[in-house]
């Protein structure tokens, strides 16, 4: 390292350019034979307009759009759960309150455990200044 910033200083001051380290030979790998290709259907054709569903999938396949696509008990769970969440005031209250522990949670375990300075104290006495006073 202090080879380097010597290299660097004396070239600075002589006005002359840096030379570079020659670049070490690599084995290299011969290409592929031949690239991959994606292809669709004839003639690189990646969109049918006649053939939407095996192009796009079928959409119908993966979601039921009736108002029973839970089980009752299931459904009445979620329904009696959310219920008190539905106003805007009560769901505030509850964020609110959950902040609030979470922050007092964190000040009264969590600052411990990552062992924060404040938290330790000093760990060794403080240096002996100017005459050996602190």
């Amino acid at each position: 390292m202090s080879f380097a910033v010597a290299a660097k200083t004396s070239t600075f001051v002589r006005g002359t350019p840096v030379q570079r380290p020659v670049a070490r030979a690599t084995a290299r790998r011969a290409p592929r034979a031949a690239p991959a290709r994606a292809k669709y259907g004839d003639e690189s054709q990646f969109f049918d307009l006649d053939d939407l569903e095996n192009t796009a999938g079928s959409w119908d396949l993966y979601g039921q759009e009736d108002d029973k696509r839970y089980p009752g008990l299931q459904a009445e769970f979620f329904n009696r759960a959310a219920g008190p969440l539905s106003r805007r005031e009560s769901l505030l209250a509850f964020v609110g309150v959950g902040s609030v522990a979470s922050i007092l949670l964190w000040g009264a375990k969590g600052s411990k455990d990552v062992k924060l300075p404040i938290q330790n104290g000093p760990q060794k006495g403080g240096e002996k200044g100017p005459r050996g006073k602190i």
